[in-house]
């Protein structure tokens, strides 16, 4: 009935109804006591005819909507969310407001004023911490609202999350589960007619504290030809005290700088995510003076991205959000006396770009797996911001007779952004000893004046002697086959690439993009450009075309030493448009038509949801190969459950005919036994609320809890606060969620289980009256059998609780004596029941 709330507070929101109702009265009935010292309302008791009202209960009330208790709220500061926290309300001068604790304070960041630090036990409402600030208290969503000002925070990067909030998880194991059925039967052949194939994908693995084991591995039966692949296992954990992250096992590199190599050994890296988001990615620090108390106003390509109040005197900022890559920053200074200054910050990064002062690294130590010789080696990379515009790159890779060392930066300016790096190596071969090195450059620009992107422009450049590790592991075992002339003549000697978008606002945008490349021993280049062009109509049709032109050398010409090459030109359009004016259920006809050098190419499908959930999913198509000279239709069904998604599909032309079937879920086992739910991420939920059978996860699809009280969240932003809310439609009415809302922060890799708590029972509504046919006292206090606060007392006496038992007996306080109380024994057995809520009638017997 109240998601915000918490079970023991339910008294504390209908007393809130009650208040309300009470204060609506004072303004139209009340009376003014005395105009000379006192503009306070005061209740006249004529106007509660037959309840017995306390006039002091009722002047306590009238000066506050909250009663003094503890809350569970949501701290917000600056309209910020701080954290969900225990806040003590107590009652000062028959006046009602928080308490906060000095750890509260300190933990908020707040800079108290107060020079008189109480014990850590004791507690003072906001007043008694600083001279300035307020404090408002949101009761309907439970949200505890401080507005406190800048200078009296302490500063800490925007989205900064403690890391004493951040949450290990359950020990959980889980397994993530994607079974394919392909049927595949040729017309008119008369042996290999039919084949069958079934693959199975299994990757998962379990969590015991922060330590988190995973592992990857797939089967494939063909006929009755059966592999089974285990693709790698390793053991990882975060290490918060270096914002790091530590895995041994089998693993890859990250071929940033060096090439990529899956390897058996041990990996550390810094994990960006641990960082704030204003702390995360490439942006620069904002550096400049203000003269009076200012406001500060930044602006990229013409919109405001970052605001802030600065203090008389230099500022620096340095929690600026990562946005584009492009577009340089606008920064006005709003004086307070109304001059105004303005200066620009330039802001364009290739992705070496690293926010100044910040360090990245990546340490990979071990022996790599299936390249070629297997060797040990060890792998160390380096980035750096020295300042906003100029980032330092270096690394070192070392194995059996190989050495390769790398040296870069990246550079901001006006200009644009420019990477540059240069790796040298020395590499022994059977015969030989290998010497050179590879440049590379970068280029990243945004033209805001005309809306134009250079995304990224790249140059590599590698000279005869240069061998990269998995090149040289490849080379050796090619050697000991006496294959040495494949690996020397395929050597790359460069590689250019670009690409360029012109955004036209309405008239939609243009791309261009391209590559070339050569070979050493060989007179013959590669090269690609494609010119691409769409648009979005306002009815929701979307228009796309393209030509490409490429030409490519025949790989076989490394063996053969031929030098066949080949040119092709092809060029599409395609069309997408709704078949319907209801954007959301009306079905797509797409259409899409290619041309090449082979043939013509045509396709037409239709899609679209078949129920109002988008659970199911529908396409069919036909499309026709001029090549081939062959016409083929398919279908396809998609439907998601809570627990599993599945996929049918279907295809025939006049040679063959083809049916798959596949289905992808998650099991995950944890203390309450094993839960069924879609596929999982690393970072996901468990979500527990016993009794709350078809109750919905509201942003996220598909998850429903099931039978046992359980439901799986498919993914969560490690480090960060993500808001779970249960959504009770499709609940058993018989069960309330008392707390339909939780924030969580999980560890990359947790499984995190969020606990909601129900109350079950039946609704029920009883009008009660006393022995002498009154009505009871109006916001009485109505207690179960173990003295547990279940409600209060409505308007026309009527009593709302949630009934766990068929009979029971509950009381009604509404004072210190024992007249000011009576006793209700209820009986639901012969009760009337309407759809959702069953109403009684009783007499509350004193002296019982």
């Amino acid at each position: 009935m109240f998601p915000h709330l918490s079970v023991y507070r339910l008294d504390a929101i209908a007393k809130y109804i009650v208040i309300s109702s009470l204060c609506i009265a004072t303004t139209v009935y009340g009376k003014q006591a005395d105009l000379n010292e006192s503009s306070e309302y005061v209740f006249d008791s004529a106007m509660f005819r037959g309840s017995h009202i306390n006039q002091d209960k009722l002047h306590r009330l009238a000066k506050s909507s909250i009663l003094a208790g503890r809350y569970d709220v949501d701290v917000y500061i600056n309209q910020q969310f701080i954290e969900k926290a225990e806040v003590l309300f107590v009652d000062i001068n028959n006046d009602v407001d928080a308490c906060l604790t000095p750890t509260q304070i300190e933990r908020w960041n707040i800079l108290a004023q107060n020079s008189l630090r109480p014990s850590q036990s004791d507690c003072q409402p906001l007043s008694q911490w600083l001279d300035a600030g307020t404090l408002s208290f949101d009761q309907s969503k439970l949200r505890l609202n401080l507005s406190i000002p800048q200078t009296l925070l302490k500063q800490v990067p925007r989205g900064y999350v403690a890391p004493e909030f951040w949450d290990a998880g359950e020990s959980v194991a889980y397994v993530n589960y994607l079974a394919n059925y392909y049927h595949n039967d040729l017309r008119g052949h008369t042996s290999f007619n039919n084949s069958d194939s079934v693959y199975i994908s299994l990757n998962g693995g379990f969590n015991i504290g922060q330590w988190q084991f995973r592992q990857q591995s797939n089967m494939s039966i063909q006929d009755d030809h059966r592999d089974f692949n285990l693709i790698r296992s390793y053991l990882k954990r975060p290490l918060p005290q270096i914002a790091g992250e530590l895995s041994l096992g089998q693993l890859n590199t990250s071929g940033l700088f060096f090439s990529g190599l899956p390897y058996k050994g041990f990996h550390l890296n810094s994990d960006e995510r641990m960082l704030p988001d204003s702390q995360r990615g490439y942006a620069p620090v904002v550096q400049g003076v203000a003269n009076t108390l200012a406001r500060v106003s930044i602006l990229q390509n013409g919109r405001e991205i970052y605001q802030t109040t600065v203090s008389p005197g230099p500022f620096r900022i340095t929690d600026l959000y990562p946005t584009s890559y492009n577009g340089d920053l606008d920064v006005i200074i709003y004086e307070a006396d109304g001059r105004r200054s303005s200066f620009k910050v330039p802001f364009s990064a290739v992705p070496e770009s690293v926010r100044p002062g910040h360090l990245k690294y990546n340490i990979d130590v071990g022996k790599t797996d299936n390249v070629g010789e297997d060797s040990l080696f060890g792998s160390f990379t380096g980035q750096y911001g020295l300042n906003n515009a100029l980032t330092l790159n270096s690394g070192l890779q070392v194995a059996d007779d190989y050495q390769a060392f790398v040296f870069g930066t990246a550079w901001t300016n006006r200009l644009g952004a420019m990477g540059a790096d240069v790796t040298f190596s020395n590499a022994s071969l059977a015969q030989n000893r290998k010497q050179g090195y590879m440049l590379g450059l970068s280029y990243s620009k945004t033209l805001a004046t005309t809306n134009t992107t250079f995304a990224l422009a790249s140059y590599r450049f590698s000279s005869n002697g240069y061998r990269d590790l998995a090149s040289v592991l490849q080379q050796r075992t090619n050697e000991s086959l006496g294959l040495n002339a494949i690996h020397e003549n395929i050597s790359q000697r460069s590689r250019f690439t670009a690409s360029v978008n012109q955004h036209f606002g309405k008239y939609g945008t243009l791309s261009l993009s391209g590559s070339a490349q050569d070979y050493y021993n060989s007179d013959q280049d590669e090269y690609q450009l494609q010119v691409a062009y769409g648009k979005t109509f306002n009815s929701g049709t979307t228009v796309n075309f393209n030509i490409a032109r490429q030409s490519y050398v025949r790989q076989t010409q490394f063996i053969d030493h031929t030098n066949d090459s080949f040119t092709d030109t092809t060029y599409g359009l395609s069309v997408s448009l709704p078949l319907g004016k209801n954007k959301l259920r009306a079905p797509d006809l797409s259409m899409n038509y290619q041309h090449a050098a082979n043939g013509d190419y045509y396709q037409v499908n239709v899609s679209g949801q078949i129920d109002q959930a988008k659970t199911m999913h529908y396409n069919v198509g036909i499309q026709h190969a001029e090549q081939e000279d062959q016409t083929s239709l398919n279908a396809n069904l998609q439907k998601r459950f809570s627990n599993v998604s599945t996929n049918i599909s279907a295809a025939i032309n006049k040679q063959s005919w083809q049916v798959s079937a596949n289905a992808q879920g998650a099991i995950a086992l944890h203390d309450g036994g094993i839960t069924f739910g879609p596929y999982l991420g690393d970072t996901f939920a468990i979500i527990e609320a016993k009794g709350a059978e078809g109750a919905s996860v509201s942003n996220y699809q598909g998850a429903k809890i099931n039978k046992h009280g359980y439901a799986l969240v498919p993914s969560l932003n490690p480090y960060r606060y993500n808001r779970i809310v249960l959504n009770s439609e499709g609940m058993d009415s018989d069960t309330e969620i008392t707390q339909g809302e939780q924030r969580v922060v999980p560890f990359a890799g947790a499984g995190v289980k969020v606990k909601f708590d129900t109350r079950q029972g039946k609704a029920v509504l009883i009008h009660a009256l006393t022995a002498d046919q009154e009505r009871l006292p109006l916001g009485a206090d109505v207690l179960d059998h173990t003295g547990q606060t279940i409600g209060v007392v409505g308007q026309n006496s009527q009593i709302y609780i949630r009934a766990e038992y068929p009979s029971a007996r509950i009381r009604v306080i509404w004072g210190d004596t024992q007249d000011a109380q009576c006793s209700i024994q209820y009986d639901l057995t012969h009760a009337k029941n309407d759809e959702h809520l069953t109403r009684i009638n009783a007499i509350c017997h004193t002296g019982e």
